[in-house]
């Protein structure tokens, strides 16, 4: 069976999560979470995902980018394995973001953060933060990734590699991770003042990135981004899908259209 895949991207706040969730349960199209793979219960990678997010909250806490970005890099080496179990589960394959397109967004925007270069005793109560028993895991999969289990080289290697070339940036990430680009990019469109509102209702706290400036230098960037990747690989469709005061259905219907054109499916939408 052919497998068209695609990538959902865009600020925190848009509902890309909700309606994946949504296309999931309804249409049953195969869906991949790139940071919180544990949004799918049923993913072999739901519990070290949970040990990640917890991790990531704590470098939220002590505002450490350095952490930030050691973090984002572990979640993000989980998407290869779902990736690849995921193969012909179904004719569309959905990524609620993807390793190698939100890198390029994220990694130089985390690296105007001002980041001390001296962890002082960060690294240690960043641990400590953790449950112990997520932080074995976590220690664990660090180790894998990266050779090492201190978390600050591997932080400040990649704020460096934001500093490169965008096509740098992606034949560096393509490789480690093991992962092509999608077929598709949907990129879903929120005023950043409606991002934060739908942000600030959330469950879980505020993120290191939850800001307007940097929420609107975001949004910039994923333009910026996804018209060179255009200009690169014209054989990679995108799509802006605008989310702004539309319901969560009206979303999904849009997404699902969407997918039946990039799978060149006949369509009404």
């Amino acid at each position: 069976m052919k497998q068209t895949r695609a990538a959902v991207v865009g600020i925190d706040g848009t509902g890309k999560t909700t309606v994946l969730r949504h296309l999931h349960e309804r249409d049953d199209i195969a869906v991949i979470h790139a940071i919180r793979a544990h949004e799918d219960p049923r993913s072999p990678c739901a519990d070290l995902s949970t040990a990640l997010a917890g991790a990531s909250a704590a470098a939220d806490a002590l505002g450490r980018v350095q952490l930030k970005v050691a973090v984002l890099y572990l979640q993000l080496c989980l998407y290869g394995p779902s990736e690849r179990q995921a193969v012909g589960r179904s004719r569309f394959l959905l990524a609620d973001r993807h390793p190698l397109i939100d890198p390029l967004v994220y990694l130089p925007l985390f690296g105007r953060i001002e980041a001390h270069p001296d962890p002082g005793g960060d690294v240690e109560a960043w641990w400590h933060r953790q449950d112990p028993d997520a932080a074995r895991a976590v220690r664990d999969w660090l180790r894998t990734c990266s050779g090492s289990t201190d978390p600050w080289p591997l932080g400040t290697e990649l704020l460096r590699l934001g500093t490169r070339p965008r096509r740098e940036i992606l034949d560096v990430l393509s490789r480690r991770f093991g992962v092509a680009l999608p077929h598709g990019v949907l990129l879903f469109d929120l005023p950043v003042p409606e991002a934060l509102r739908r942000t600030g209702e959330r469950t879980r706290g505020s993120e290191l990135h939850e800001t307007a400036a940097f929420l609107s230098a975001t949004r910039q960037r994923y333009d910026a981004v996804l018209t060179w990747l255009r200009e690169i690989r014209p054989d990679i469709t995108v799509y802006r899908v605008d989310c702004s005061r539309r319901s969560v259905a009206e979303v999904t219907d849009r997404v699902r259209g969407l997918l039946d054109v990039l799978a060149g499916y006949p369509t009404s939408t």
